[in-house]
C-alpha cells in the first residue's frame, strides 16, 4: 500500500514509499516503509534502515 504520511526516504529523500503498518511489542502502531525509488527499507519512527526485517519479511 502506498503511504501518504509526508515521510521521505532517509536514503534518497523520495516520497514514493510503500508501507507496512503493525503493532509493535510496546503496543504502539508502527510503520516500516520501503522506498519505490531506491529500495531502502526503514522504520517510520526511529529511522533504522534494514537489510533484512523479520517483522515485514523484507530482504534486500
Amino acid at each position: 500500500m502506498e503511504i501518504a504520511c509526508g515521510c521521505r526516504c532517509i536514503v534518497c529523500k523520495s516520497q514514493k514509499l510503500t508501507g507496512n503498518s503493525f503493532t509493535a511489542p510496546d503496543g504502539y502502531t508502527d510503520i516500516h516503509h520501503t522506498c519505490r525509488d531506491c529500495g531502502a527499507h526503514f522504520d517510520h519512527l526511529d529511522g533504522t534502515v534494514f537489510e533484512k526485517c523479520e517483522i515485514c519479511h523484507f530482504k534486500t
